[in-house]
């Protein structure tokens, strides 16, 4: 359509998501020519969710009356009362399937992927995303400071060396320098007071969340006295 803007659902619900094929037969997904697919009605049964997932996922609804896809969920400008309930209701129905059968994965690495997971049972974190690209920020969740970045840098952002390989890296601030392989002195932050390190396994995933934890405890919200 020429000049509408169209939303896509499935991409802003289903963004670094990994699918467990496993428990999306335990969903009733069915398969059908090697796809995986689940319908359900929803909204008193006047309209019917398709989800297809093969290599890419794909998903629909369908207008029972007319067993017609209805197009207005799609269109941005369409934003009546009707119009945002059944989209509404739509999106609560990918986002229990992602609930139950996808995991994060975040970060190209992964080491990435497991530091975020830790950072997430610790202390309930999750990243955000506000560039719209690979770099992660971990944010406290009473004032909204930064206590850690992920981004994904080529190793001569970190050596000088023209390395262009792809790598991980976690900003952390410390009030320490290490000599140690695997951290550097802080990529695109100041150097006195941040470090980065290499999320590649060369340092222990104990001891990243150690240095975690000291980022985190230098910018939390401080205590009246």
């Amino acid at each position: 359509m020429n000049g509408v803007n169209m939303i896509h659902i499935e991409d802003e619900i289903f963004l670094k998501k990994k699918f467990d094929f496993d428990k999306l037969k335990s969903f009733d997904f069915s398969i059908v020519d090697n796809k995986y697919i689940y319908t359900e009605d929803f909204m008193d049964s006047n309209f019917k969710a398709v989800i297809e997932i093969s290599d890419v996922l794909k998903g629909k609804v369908i207008d029972n009356f007319s067993n017609e896809e209805y197009m207005p969920l799609r269109i941005e400008s369409f934003d009546g009362d009707f119009v945002c309930r059944v989209r509404d209701a739509y999106k609560d129905i990918l986002k229990r399937i992602a609930d139950i059968c996808c995991t994060d994965v975040f970060f190209a690495d992964d080491q990435a992927n497991r530091i975020t997971n830790r950072i997430f049972q610790t202390y309930g974190v999750k990243p955000d995303f506000p560039w719209k690209d690979d770099n992660g920020v971990f944010r406290h969740l009473d004032n909204n400071k930064w206590f850690s970045l992920i981004m994904y840098v080529k190793w001569n952002a970190l050596l000088k060396d023209g390395n262009t390989r792809m790598v991980n890296i976690m900003n952390l601030k410390s009030e320490e320098h290490y000599d140690i392989d695997g951290i550097y002195p802080a990529y695109h932050m100041n150097h006195k007071s941040w470090i980065s390190l290499a999320l590649d396994d060369t340092l222990s995933d104990s001891l990243i969340m150690e240095l975690v934890s000291k980022s985190y405890n230098l910018t939390r919200k401080k205590r009246r006295k």
